[in-house]
Order: structure tokens, then C-alpha cells, then sequence
């Protein structure tokens, strides 16, 4: 009997094979579909990389600089790609920027591009320059543009093509009156935390006519005032007529007690300048100290119960 009960479902299983197999089948076929049209998406918003993603360049007043950026099609389609030349400004206190409309004292209409229309093929790069002509008087400071390069995807059937821009920056400082003038406004961190990493954010305002690059080092002390750590702030950019953050971690995580940040900061071209703020923070580890507590408590308490136990049996 038991012997029948088991061959049963076997001769099931063979008469019955393709039943079995070919829902497993159209399963791997519905995953893999989905994987390369997972990926075929990614690919189409990523399609294009551009080199640099910023650049720095010091010119006089009536000179003619070229300007060069790179884009490279790292997708697996063919695209058509257009360029213009747009200016930026300070958006925000992270770092970020927004395009600007065009003027005659901007860069946009100084620059000409060389090409300005091209297709990209998987793999290929491209080359792009842009001549600036930089006038003779009244724009000393900074000024601040943008390659833009359009990339319009391919419509397939009724779906619209999806656009794609990505820019790469250049923050042309022109000499003359130049007026370089930052402030650190202060230097904040969390005022409790249990544990490290602290982050602390040092914001600066330029109230200058060009960009300039804050750097140096936050000096760390504890309850003691002595030293912990310097950490070390590399430069960022802070344009002219804005306002930003920047950050940095006191990257430990075992910490205990009253610390205080010092922040010393310098910037300049011509002029070496420096600017320093404090702020002061506490870290505790509450939790753990109130465990150790509970453990030490218990450890006292069951010691005395111990003491009165050892008693009562000696005097046994």
C-alpha cells in the first residue's frame, strides 16, 4: 500500500512535466524582462557623464580664454546632444546654484561655442570649448557660467522622449577691483548628544564681489582643555552675495563630557585673511552609564545579601 501511495505522484510528475516546468519558465523569462527593463531605465537617466564637474580660472580684463569641458555617452543608445552656454548664481546655504538669464555684462554673451550640436554613440566622448572674450572695463570680480549639454532620448511608440541636462560649472575670477570679504558668521554643533560622531557646521556669508575659498582647521578640546583632535576643513567656495554652510565631523564615537570646537579659518588672494568662531557641546553615553549603575547596584545588593547569609551560617 505504501509502495502504491509513492509511485503515484511520480507517474503524475512524469505525464504531467511540462505542467511543472513551464511555469517556472515564464517566472525567469518575467524576471529577466524586468532586470533589463530595470536597467535600460537607469541607463536612460544616466546616460551622460561630463568632465570637470567645476573649474577655477583667474583672468585681465580684455582677454580671450578658451574654456574646455568633456562629455561621454556611458549608456548603450545613440543620442543627439545640444550645448549653450548659461550663468549661474548661489541658491540655497548648501553649495548649490541656479541657472540665471542671460545679459550683455555676463558671461553667456561673451562666450562662443565650438560645437554646439553633436551625437554621441555608446562610448564616445566629446570635446567642447568655449571662447570667452572678456571686456575691458567695469566687470572685475567674479563671474560665474555654465556649460549646459541637452541630451533628448528617443520616443518609442506614444512615450514622449525624456530630455536630460547636466552642466559643468567654471568660476572665472577677473582681476582689477576685486573685493575679497568673508565672514564667519558662527560655529554650531548640537548642544547634547550620547554619542560621537558630532557634526558641526561653520556659516560663512560673502558680502565680497568674488568668490572665495575658506580653509583650515577646527581644534577640538575637552573639559580639561586638552587638546583631542584637529580637524582638518578643506576649501569649498562660497560665491559673492550668498550664504553657506559647511560642514564637518568630529568622527569619534566614544565621547564623554564638555568639549569646546575652535574654528580657524583663513581665505585671500592678494590678502591673507583669518577668521575664527567657537561653539562648546556635551556628550554623555546616559544609557550605558545608567546600566553600569543598575549592574554596580546589583552587585552591591546581592553582596550585602551575601554578607548576611555567610552570617547566619556561621553562626550556625
Amino acid at each position: 500500500m505504501m509502495k502504491s501511495f509513492l509511485i503515484t505522484p511520480l507517474l503524475f510528475l512524469r505525464k504531467n512535466l511540462l505542467l511543472v516546468i513551464l511555469p517556472i519558465l515564464l517566472l525567469s523569462v518575467l524576471v529577466v524582462f524586468t532586470f533589463n527593463t530595470i536597467a535600460q531605465n537607469v541607463d536612460s537617466k544616466q546616460s551622460m557623464e561630463v568632465s570637470p564637474p567645476s573649474q577655477e580660472i583667474t583672468v585681465e580684463p580684455g582677454d580671450k580664454k578658451v574654456i574646455t569641458a568633456k562629455i561621454r555617452n556611458i549608456s548603450n543608445q545613440t543620442y543627439p546632444v545640444t550645448v549653450r552656454i548659461e550663468n549661474f548664481v548661489a541658491n540655497g546655504d548648501e553649495g548649490q546654484v541656479a541657472l540665471e538669464a542671460a545679459d550683455v555684462n555676463s558671461i553667456s554673451s561673451w562666450a562662443k561655442i565650438s560645437p554646439k550640436t553633436f551625437s554621441l554613440a555608446p562610448g564616445e566622448s566629446q570635446e567642447v570649448t568655449a571662447t570667452v572674450s572678456i571686456p575691458k572695463k567695469g566687470i572685475a570680480g567674479g563671474q560665474y557660467g555654465s556649460f549646459i549639454f541637452s541630451v533628448k532620448g528617443k520616443e518609442e511608440g506614444n512615450a514622449a522622449a525624456v530630455a536630460q541636462e547636466v552642466g559643468s560649472l567654471f568660476l572665472i575670477r577677473v582681476n582689477g577691483d576685486v573685493d575679497e570679504r568673508l565672514t564667519l558668521l558662527n560655529l554650531s554643533a548640537k548642544d547634547f548628544s550620547e554619542y560621537g560622531p558630532v557634526p558641526l557646521t561653520m556659516k560663512f556669508e560673502n558680502t565680497g564681489n568674488v568668490h572665495v575659498k575658506p580653509y583650515g582647521l577646527i581644534n577640538i578640546t575637552d573639559m580639561f582643555g586638552q587638546r583631542v583632535t584637529d580637524i582638518v576643513v578643506p576649501g569649498k567656495n562660497v560665491l559673492p552675495g550668498s550664504v553657506r554652510n559647511i560642514e564637518s565631523t568630529l568622527d569619534r564615537k566614544f565621547l564623554i563630557g564638555k568639549y569646546k570646537a575652535t574654528a580657524i579659518m583663513y581665505y585671500g588672494t592678494t590678502k591673507n585673511h583669518t577668521l575664527t568662531a567657537e561653539a562648546s557641546f556635551i556628550v554623555i553615553p546616559y544609557k550605558a552609564i545608567l546600566v553600569l549603575a543598575a549592574i554596580f547596584t546589583l552587585l552591591y545588593i546581592s553582596r550585602k545579601r551575601l554578607k548576611k547569609v555567610m552570617k547566619a551560617l556561621g553562626g550556625k
